[in-house]
């Protein structure tokens, strides 16, 4: 086992207060929660002391709907019971991420919360706040084959975020690691490939972006070239042809169908999340987003910055050149999925993990999964999405080993089938590199439906994954407070096209205005 962290500790202490010294600020001054009493045990205490017919029970709290638990929590949670049949995990799901949160901060007083739940690290820090959170480095760091891990399997990307709240050192480079990586996703562009294989033949330059000058050079030759062929309101035939009778009897097939779309809605390219929209596109500018401040109460707004305000003015000429639309452009209030499908868009980004929704209903046309944007060669930047797994203190230093079996078991064993399952990524290099995953995202015949996330999860592996390709997943530090930052910020951009309350507002004047209405957040001055 690979070991990351050493422990120069002593005694079998719980919890190991890190206190901030006078005038310093990179180390936390919240308490340290370590299992080391539960790391101690071993699984054959367990296997002795529990049975199938009276396990040891452990609750575990998500906020995932009913797809991800039918076809991913609870076939997992059955092959953990099978492995360690004196366990047994009681799945509860909140109804989304937020309840999850509320639900887990109202039963700290009562000390009801469970032994494991998934979260964000802006949910993490409200926990290690409230000094519930275990640190693993305990079990990470144990020599017993049968509760350590190879802490350099997991993808460094998503580690980060987990070695991001508390430090051992005020240089902040010997963190503790307060949670796993469990379901994974990140963006990707879905392009209408009918469409563009078509287009190319009346405007040979165009091509599929992958920088944002590129999309506006596609983007208006692409404006050009449906104006010139006069599409919209129109139907085109499998010829290539403007043909109103397409698809019927003695007529050619029909290819696309643009008879419900008008020039004014058409929009080439389009992006569904505002929020991720603005946090990528800043990182992409070569701008700072958020940082942590002395601890994780306190974090403070970056992006009031000239790159920012560049990078908005270029947005801003995007969408009135008719290139560019978020879901406000179309109607709409969180995806662009129905827009596409309806052709009044032919390249949108959308989460990887819900990608199958921009497939249209009986294969109206192809599509393929593309990486998103980049600002240019050397800034290529992917929000990381997903949620990692927490575990909370107990008393019960049994239910402790227990709850970390299964943290285990879910970020190692069983992630890879998960992943598969319900669209979301494996967290481990092993995971991402088995025979099984590989067979995966190397399958050819499938449904478009299918094969969209089959794709996906090709793009996030050989595109984002690979070192050559020089992309960035990445995920801001988080903070209590950090989520309301983030909701905010996602009016950003429908201020930007269409102003406040229908008054236009500069660039200068929406970054004001947001951090005017997230002033707690501003950093303070010397």
């Amino acid at each position: 086992m690979k070991k990351l962290f050493k422990y120069g500790m002593t005694g079998i202490a719980a919890a190991v207060a890190v206190v901030l010294a006078a005038g310093c600020s990179n180390v936390a001054t919240y308490e340290v929660q370590l299992p080391t009493e539960a790391a101690a045990l071993t699984v054959d205490q367990l296997e002795t002391n529990y049975s199938a017919a009276s396990p040891l029970e452990i609750d575990f709290w998500t906020g995932f709907g009913g797809a991800v638990t039918s076809t991913g929590i609870l076939p997992a949670i059955e092959a953990f019971e099978t492995e360690y049949p004196f366990i047994k995990v009681n799945h509860t799901s909140k109804g989304g991420y937020d309840n999850l949160l509320k639900a887990i901060n109202l039963s700290i007083t009562s000390n009801s919360y469970p032994q494991v739940a998934v979260g964000y690290p802006d949910h993490f820090a409200s926990y290690i706040r409230s000094s519930i959170q275990y640190a693993l480095d305990p079990f990470l760091e144990s020599t017993d084959p049968d509760i350590g891990v190879d802490v350099d399997d997991y993808v460094a990307d998503y580690m980060i975020e987990n070695r991001s709240f508390q430090f051992k050192d005020e240089e902040k480079t010997d963190p503790y690691t307060l949670g796993l990586p469990f379901n994974k996703s990140t963006e990707v562009m879905v392009v209408n490939q009918t469409f563009m294989d078509w287009i190319v033949t009346k405007d040979n330059r165009i091509v599929i972006p992958t920088t944002w000058d590129e999309v506006r050079t596609s983007g208006e030759q692409i404006l050009a070239a449906m104006g010139r062929i006069g599409a919209f309101g129109h139907k085109i035939d499998v010829d290539g042809n403007v043909n109103d009778n397409a698809g019927k009897l003695g007529h050619p097939r029909l290819l696309l169908d643009f008879s419900a779309v008008t020039a004014d809605e058409f929009r080439p390219f389009s992006y569904d999340s505002t929020s991720n929209l603005f946090i990528t596109m800043v990182r992409q500018w070569g701008g700072q987003y958020t940082k942590m401040g002395e601890n994780i109460t306190k974090g403070y707004l970056q992006y009031n910055s000239a790159s920012t305000l560049a990078m908005l003015d270029f947005f801003r000429e995007l969408h009135a050149d008719q290139i560019f639309a978020i879901p406000t452009s179309f109607g709409e209030s969180s995806y662009n999925s129905v827009p596409f499908v309806s052709l009044k868009s032919v390249m949108t980004v959308s989460s990887s993990a819900g990608v199958y929704n921009n497939v249209p209903v009986g294969n109206a046309f192809k599509v393929s999964i593309n990486p998103i944007v980049g600002k240019d060669a050397d800034h290529k930047y992917v929000i990381s999405q997903g949620t990692n797994l927490a575990m909370f203190k107990n008393r019960d230093e049994e239910k402790v080993l227990a709850s970390w079996l299964f943290v285990r078991y879910l970020t190692t064993t069983a992630n890879a089938e998960f992943a598969l399952n319900t669209g979301y990524y494996p967290v481990t290099e092993s995971g991402l590199n088995s025979t099984f995953y590989q067979n995966y995202i190397g399958t050819t015949g499938d449904s478009e439906y299918n094969m969209s996330k089959i794709n996906a999860a090709k793009v996030n592996a050989e595109v984002y994954g690979a070192a050559a390709a020089n992309w960035h997943k990445f995920v801001d530090p988080g903070f209590v407070g950090s989520s309301d930052i983030r909701e905010q910020i996602g009016t950003i951009f429908p201020m930007l096209f269409y102003g406040k309350d229908g008054i236009p507002m500069t660039s200068q004047e929406i970054i004001d205005y947001s951090y005017t209405s997230l002033s707690r957040y501003i950093e303070p001055t010397e």
